[in-house]
């Protein structure tokens, strides 16, 4: 691995350390995806608008912990991708001065991640160390998505 690969999964660490130390507010949704319910003959997806499961701001130990799980992470930047459909479903968003700073969406099926704050590549330890995030605040990282959209739309 080259040396400027490995620079961008440290300064990418580095770059999210830096946005959770300035940030006032760290608030973690779980949502669906279109593709939860889609209805490939029409093309288009059977939920209108997103549904959210649920939402948590990161309480100050919850962040705490966030920062100390980033800076320990190993900065291998990541160099391959799942051949996937990326489907977030948490979403990160930064406040600071009760400004929205960046927001960063999560896909644990693919191994991706999108945070409009950077364009470098994460490190590979990224995704294991927010599903730890994740899991701090009482979320899961896979769940039937389908289902739970389903279930939603028969309400």
């Amino acid at each position: 691995m080259s040396t400027r690969t490995d620079s961008s999964g440290l300064e990418y660490r580095n770059q999210l350390a830096a946005a959770i130390r300035q940030s006032d507010r760290i608030v973690l949704t779980e949502h669906s995806y279109p593709y939860d319910a889609y209805d490939s003959h029409a093309g288009k997806s059977l939920i209108p608008d997103e549904v959210v499961y649920g939402t948590r701001e990161l309480n100050g130990d919850q962040s705490d912990a966030f920062l100390s799980t980033v800076q320990g992470l190993d900065p291998q930047t990541q160099d391959a991708y799942a051949a996937c459909i990326f489907e977030p479903h948490h979403t990160l968003r930064f406040y600071a001065g009760g400004e929205l700073v960046s927001t960063m969406e999560i896909c644990f099926k693919c191994a991706q991640v999108k945070w409009d704050a950077t364009d470098l590549t994460p490190p590979w330890s990224l995704l294991s160390g927010l599903a730890t995030v994740v899991q701090g605040a009482g979320f899961s990282p896979e769940r039937d998505w389908a289902g739970l959209a389903e279930r939603h739309l028969k309400r």
